[in-house]
């Protein structure tokens, strides 16, 4: 029986091999296996961190075929880069034109998406009358996630 994660994983999979089919977008071997370990991932992942999690099924793979796959996964909306780490995460809308924020556990390096396009909009306004030209929007926030600082009360009240 598959796990929760498991399912999970699956139906992100299944959703953007159905994206990809409806835009004829090639989802090759590669570029899925790259898009699949991100999905495992339960923080941001690295071009590097992908090499090492492909070779057990593929082999060595060279760096520049995985920022290839990495290349049209961001252009197709299938992952964000997480500038901060320089490392890629699952897009939580495949699909769906959104501006994003991140949440970045400091401690257990977990990541949220947070689809928000009103934040982005005011962020947008705001420059132009500061006499700045926007050319690309990036909001990351670090912090605590809800687990890590529950753990945190936890283990200082024992």
């Amino acid at each position: 029986m598959a796990t929760p994660n498991a399912q999970h994983h699956a139906v992100r999979l299944a959703h953007a091999e159905a994206h990809a089919a409806l835009h004829g977008l090639s989802l090759t071997p590669l570029r899925r296996q790259v898009y699949a370990a991100i999905v495992a991932s339960e923080k941001p992942v690295g071009a590097y961190d992908l090499l090492d999690a492909l070779e057990p099924a593929r082999g060595r793979v060279p760096p520049t075929s995985v920022y290839r796959a990495l290349d049209f996964l961001l252009a197709h909306g299938f992952v964000h880069r997480i500038e901060s780490k320089n490392a890629y995460v699952a897009c939580c809308e495949i699909g769906v034109p959104h501006c994003s924020q991140f949440l970045m556990c400091d401690r257990c390096g977990a990541t949220v998406e947070i689809p928000s396009d009103g934040l982005a909009e005011q962020l947008s306004h705001s420059a132009p009358a500061q006499g700045f030209e926007v050319h690309r929007q990036v909001v990351e926030l670090s912090g605590v996630c809800a687990l890590c600082a529950r753990a945190s009360r936890t283990s200082a009240s024992a």
